[in-house]
């Protein structure tokens, strides 16, 4: 049993040590298995996405065949170059090449004829791709170089790829599409195809075209030393012969060094090539074009969607918005007026071909240079303001030299003022509002002609050019608000000087396509049209509507203008209708002046305050035109009349029109008509000399009457404020123009009557000390109940009374306190009520005494229970302010007031947060980000309060 046991107890280990073997292989098994499955599933789904990864990669991948079309030397599209054209189609106006230098593609092979020089084919293989004829096709050690490598890589990248943004899926595309090239082609085609339309740089694209440009030679006969210069500049295209000589002679002097090391000159080839003196040209054969700055920018244009290169390699159809005969005629018109204006003045007859020419009015007397005058540069800009599309452009124009390729930026001077106002009529200003043309704290920024006129409307001094009352609204608004308001409008380039009063005097320079679009908004009431360019998005004019290739397949559109509502019809028609005001700037300009054309425009004449640059801008509903006319390359002119460049806008807006309806513009809705007293812009008086109709918009109409003309009844003797001692026959009414104190010594030198401010007390009795009025004070403004404080007293008294009467000589008197028999020492005398009266009153203190003697007191009073207006006109409720562009604010009060302000209080959010005595009513803020309210709080000499209503603003 025991043996029994043992054999038992064995083969039951036995048995239990084969079972978790059996378990181990089935465990290992099933892992196996799993494991195999995943791999399975690994590799399956890697292989989809290899094929998803492979089939994205060449999905749209342009077809091989694309080469042919472009680079046959019969046919290929880039046998041409892009070529602009009007926007009919039919007139040439520039072609992206070289003058007199063909594209002349030649071979490789010798055997076929004229055939680039071997020189140059061995030195572009060792400077560009040494490996070029041996190396695999496609190595896996090039997949991450983003860089085109090799010649194949880098023909199909330029010419097929051009347009794909860089990255991975590109550098993929283009090594398999390369390599399939190779594959079709074979690597000599390739090479031939490379060297015949690779860029050397200034406009030259292939081996021949570049010898003939910088060598003048073709490719066939270059030799070592002239196939290393053109083999470097191949690999730096922009330091080319032409335009940095030195670095291309260097880099040529360095490629022979390669050519040396690599074996493929000798030593002696070498020190030849060293030591010959290359034929380079001295500069490039000039383009002719009929609008060389409208092109050159058209391309920049284009440069935005399209690549540079792909335009300058050429096969491209670009039509233009470019009128063909409306360039011709602001070309000659520009010449003509140059002529005009030159020493030999108007004895140059205008060009027998020019309609436009003969619309230039006569020049003013004196306008002409003489012999010692610096030549005089013209530059202008037409467009369709209703799409943004220029319609033509003339760039830098000299009688002598003619149109250059440059539209230079000019100093603004005044041109950009008109936004001003624009800025100023979104903040509560309006045409009729009053400004002040006399000299101010604008040390060194006298007016421009050494004159000052004194109050004018906005619409005035905005018109004719005044400067100073102009510098100080600029001021009043904050220089910040108003290059916001200008750079929204697109404008970007203007900016301001560091000292902001120079801004309408000189001004930064401005850039004259950006003006004439910025001023569109105009007859367009508030919409900017145009297209929009990157990184901006903003609209800017439309110089291209549209380019075809070789097929006439479309590849960009401008055509669709797209707008912007940047104004408030309402704004932009404030704005135009002070442009539009033909009587406002005779006073300027005289009548009639060039800035009338018979038909309805707004126009505007600006100049820099040293009279150097002149401008003319001014619109119909189909046209609009800007015009300068200056010094050449900023010489000292002396002072250039303005109607220099008017004329010239008149003869092309003229012409441009010629065959145009007559249109005008209607008043938007919320605008009304309101007769003023000018120039105060307040209600009409019976005292103001001369009422306007003006415009507003509705709610910031005035409600206060003309307080600039005032009647004063005066002593005609003294010329003082005649008082209730003043003999009746001697007091007289006299109006007078009310100044502020600034304005005083300008009155003064202008020959003014200034309103007195001193009271007739000549003829007063001598103060008696028991019969007297102590308070309120002689001539003080009163309200309310009055305390009446003094003395009647004395020896023999009797009793007293008060009475009071209207005006400075009363008719009539009312009692006040009837007699009283107590006497009073320094004490209440009575109360006097004063509830509806408003005006001036004479108070009349009697004390009776006995023996029927009657002692007299009188005091004069100005009673004012009304409360002054107080309103804010910026900012505006709920306006939103950006801190970072608009650090500070600049409040603004309006206040009106029958008896004169004490003071003007600003209350930001329940705290006062400054005040203000005398006029501009404007306080600057340091602007916290948050949500404020804002109150102004305004106290006249009575003692009255008025309160605006509370607004709410957000500075972000």
């Amino acid at each position: 049993m025991h043996s029994f046991g043992k054999i038992l107890l064995i083969r039951q280990r036995q048995a239990r040590r084969t079972a978790l073997l059996s378990r181990r292989e089935q465990g290992w098994r099933r892992l196996f298995l799993t494991l195999l499955a995943v791999m399975t599933s690994a590799a399956a789904l890697a292989v989809i996405g290899f094929g998803w990864a492979y089939v994205s990669i060449t999905r749209d991948l342009p077809p091989l065949d694309e080469l042919v079309r472009l680079l046959d030397p019969q046919r290929g599209a880039l046998l041409q170059p892009t070529r602009l054209y009007d926007r009919s189609g039919e007139h040439l106006i520039y072609s992206l090449e070289n003058p007199g230098v063909l594209r002349r593609p030649l071979p490789i092979d010798p055997a076929r004829g004229e055939s680039i020089s071997p020189a140059l084919v061995q030195t572009v293989l060792v400077l560009q791709d040494p490996d070029f004829l041996s190396r695999p096709m496609l190595r896996l050690s090039d997949l991450n170089n983003p860089q085109p490598g090799t010649i194949a890589e880098k023909l199909v990248a330029e010419l097929l790829l051009y347009s794909e943004p860089p990255g991975l899926r590109r550098t993929l595309r283009t090594r398999l599409l390369a390599n399939q090239a190779l594959t079709r082609f074979g690597r000599l085609q390739i090479l031939e195809w490379y060297l015949n339309n690779a860029s050397f740089g200034h406009l030259a694209y292939g081996a021949d075209a570049a010898a003939q440009l910088y060598l003048g030679k073709p490719a066939s006969q270059l030799d070592w030393a002239e196939a290393a210069l053109l083999g470097a500049v191949l690999d730096a295209p922009v330091l080319n012969p032409l335009d940095a000589p030195a670095a291309a002679v260097e880099r040529q002097r360095e490629a022979l060094g390669k050519l040396r090391i690599a074996g493929v000159i000798d030593e002696t080839s070498f020190t030849q090539a060293l030591g010959e003196e290359l034929s380079i040209r001295a500069d490039a054969p000039a383009a002719a074009s009929s609008a060389l700055a409208f092109s050159r920018l058209a391309l920049e244009q284009l440069a935005g969607s399209l690549d540079r290169q792909r335009l300058e390699r050429g096969g491209l159809k670009v039509i233009t918005s470019l009128d063909y005969v409306l360039q011709l005629q602001l070309n000659c018109t520009l010449r003509s007026q140059l002529a005009r204006a030159s020493a030999a003045g108007e004895a140059l007859a205008v060009e027998a071909d020019c309609p436009a020419g003969r619309l230039l009015p006569a020049l003013p007397p004196g306008a002409a240079m003489t012999a010692a005058s610096p030549p005089l540069t013209a530059s202008a800009v037409i467009l369709d303001p209703g799409s943004g599309q220029v319609l033509a452009l003339a760039g830098d124009t000299a009688l002598q030299s003619g149109e250059s390729a440059a539209l230079s930026s000019r100093p603004a001077g005044s041109l950009p003022a008109p936004f001003l106002a624009l800025t100023g009529f979104a903040r509560g200003l309006s045409p009729a509002s009053l400004v002040w043309d006399v000299p101010s704290s604008l040390e060194g920024y006298a007016s421009t002609d050494g004159e000052y006129l004194g109050p004018l409307s906005l619409r005035s001094a905005l018109v004719n050019n005044r400067l100073t009352p102009l510098t100080q609204q600029l001021l009043q608004l904050g220089p910040a608000e108003f290059l916001n308001t200008v750079h929204s409008l697109g404008w970007q380039s203007l900016k301001l000087p560091a000292d902001a009063r120079e801004t309408f005097f000189d001004g930064a320079p401005a850039d004259p396509l950006e003006a004439a679009h910025a001023f569109s908004i105009l007859p367009n009431l508030g919409l900017l049209y145009g297209i929009a360019q990157a990184p901006s998005a903003r609209e800017t004019p439309v110089l291209a509507l549209r380019v075809e290739d070789s097929s006439g397949r479309e590849i960009f559109s401008g055509e669709s203008g797209q707008s912007q509502a940047l104004v408030s019809p309402q704004l932009a028609y404030l704005v135009h209708h002070v442009l539009s005001d033909e009587p406002a700037r005779w006073a300027s300009l005289g009548y009639p002046n060039p800035l009338e054309i018979g038909r309805p425009a707004g126009a505007f004449a600006a100049r820099s305050a040293d009279g150097s640059s002149t401008w003319a801008v001014g619109y119909t509903r189909r046209h609009l035109a800007l015009v300068w006319l200056g010094a050449e390359d900023g010489g000292e002119t002396g002072d250039l009349d303005p109607r220099l460049s008017a004329g010239i806008w008149h003869a092309l807006i003229q012409y441009a029109s010629r065959d145009l309806p007559i249109e005008n513009w209607e008043m938007p809705s919320g605008l009304i008509r309101v007769e003023v007293c000018s120039p105060s812009g307040l209600l009409p008086t019976a005292q103001c000399p001369s009422v306007v109709s003006e415009i507003f918009l509705e709610g910031s109409q005035p409600t206060g009457a003309d307080d600039l003309y005032r009647r004063y009844q005066v002593n005609r003797e003294t010329g003082r404020l005649a008082t209730i001692f003043t003999p009746p026959e001697l007091v007289e009414d006299r109006t007078y123009l009310a100044v502020p104190p600034e304005a005083q010594e300008w009155a003064r030198q202008a020959g003014l009557s200034i309103p007195p401010t001193d009271y007739d007390v000549v003829q007063a009795p001598p103060p008696n000390p028991q019969v007297q009025i102590a308070s309120p004070a002689q001539f003080s403004a009163v309200r309310g109940e009055v305390a009446l404080r003094g003395s009647a007293s004395g020896a023999d008294y009797l009793s007293f009374s008060l009475q009071v009467g209207q005006g400075i000589n009363p008719t009539s008197w009312t009692t006040i306190r009837a007699s009283s028999d107590a006497p009073v020492e320094d004490g209440l005398l009575a109360n006097w009520d004063t509830s509806g009266l408003d005006g001036l009153y004479a108070l009349r203190l009697q004390v009776v005494r006995s023996g029927q003697r009657i002692d007299t007191f009188v005091l004069q009073v100005t009673v004012d229970n009304n409360p002054p207006a107080a309103s804010i006109p910026y900012p505006l409720p709920g306006q939103s302010f950006d801190r970072a562009a608009q650090p500070s604010i600049i409040f603004q009060a309006g206040v009106e007031d029958n008896a004169g302000i004490l003071r003007v209080e600003w209350w930001l959010d329940g705290r006062k947060a400054g005040e203000r005595s005398t006029e501009p009513y404007a306080l600057v803020w340091d602007a916290v980000p948050g949500e404020h309210t804002l109150q102004i709080r305004a106290v006249d000499l009575a003692g009255n309060q008025g309160r605006s209503e509370e607004i709410t603003f957000t500075v972000e």
